[in-house]
């Protein structure tokens, strides 16, 4: 309504001619009718109904006629998509594009992995393995046993590979291991691409422990490596659309081969109240709430060690 009335960005002493002006109107009143049932019992839109109808009665204005103006076909072009900007493209697309969701991966501990499928596994894979391997990203890690002679093995060595993608970026390499958490690709850099399509924030995950993010704007999709004692931690968050596109062997995608599991998890999200599930900090008695609740040791190792802003590993 005020933007009816509002073309240079502030209200305009002079009323317009009756005709737009009760145009106006018929849109305003109609668009409260819409949103009655919402809007039930709030003193704000219980008065803007009352003002229109005095303003219908000012200006002689019928509440039956057209809500908008005959006007010619706009010739404004449609708005820049920005290809370096996931989010841009989703909204070009369409309403029902912008439904996308976002799967989550984490590898941590001796190790647990989460894969995009909510499904929890700890598992031997000892040596290099990849998490992801399509055609905009490639994460390898490698692993060590925790103790010689034990299934156990822990993350020593993590490589992201982000491809290069149209004029966003070009290829960058991120390498890090238990003696060098770097804050910058292998090239020295800490940026690639234009508008910032993809930059690293070095930062601390509390409790002292070091970590680094790695934002791809051009996928949608950030990346957290964490140094935790003398090992290392992986966590991604990335359009399911993006995750899911290729096959072979990903463990983020398709989890360890059988022959590496030791236990497998599916987590069910129904057992976790939802105020949970976006804390990016988890308290003694969260902890205590969870064990209650018999979720196992590792989902609660997951929300300790690895959690992604402003998304949990759960």
């Amino acid at each position: 309504y005020v933007a009816s009335f509002s073309p240079s960005g502030g209200l305009q002493e002079e009323v317009l001619p009756d005709v737009d002006y009760c145009i106006a109107l018929r849109a305003y009143s109609l668009c409260t009718r819409r949103t009655a049932h919402g809007c039930r019992g709030d003193l704000v839109y219980h008065s803007a109904v009352f003002r229109i109808k005095e303003l219908f009665a000012q200006h002689n204005c019928s509440s039956d006629g057209p809500t908008s103006s005959a006007k010619a076909p706009s010739t404004s072009k449609p708005p820049v998509v920005d290809v370096c900007n996931y989010e841009s493209r989703v909204l070009a697309l369409g309403p029902a594009a912008q439904q996308k969701k976002y799967g989550h991966c984490g590898l941590f501990g001796d190790p647990h992995l989460r894969t995009f499928r909510d499904e929890f596994q700890t598992c031997r894979v000892e040596g290099a393995w990849p998490l992801i391997h399509n055609r905009y990203l490639s994460v390898q890690v490698t692993n060590v046993p925790v103790v010689e002679g034990s299934s156990a093995t822990a993350t020593n060595k993590i490589t992201v590979i982000f491809k290069s993608y149209h004029d966003c970026t070009e290829q960058k390499v991120y390498q890090a291991t238990t003696e060098d958490l770097p804050s910058a690709f292998q090239d020295g850099t800490r940026s690639g691409g234009k508008g910032e399509s993809l930059w690293i924030v070095e930062g601390s995950g509390g409790l002292g422990i070091r970590q680094v993010k790695i934002h791809a704007r051009y996928l949608g999709t950030s990346i957290i490596v964490r140094q935790v004692g003398r090992y290392l931690t992986f966590a991604i968050r990335m359009p399911e659309d993006l995750a899911e596109e290729n096959g072979g062997l990903q463990l983020c995608l398709h989890g360890c081969p059988r022959s590496e599991v030791i236990k497998a998890h599916v987590l069910n999200r129904g057992l976790i109240p939802e105020c949970l599930l976006s804390c990016s900090y988890v308290s003694d008695s969260t902890v205590s709430y969870l064990l209650q609740l018999n979720i196992p040791d590792k989902v609660i190792s997951a929300l300790l060690i690895t959690p992604l802003l402003p998304y949990n590993l759960i």
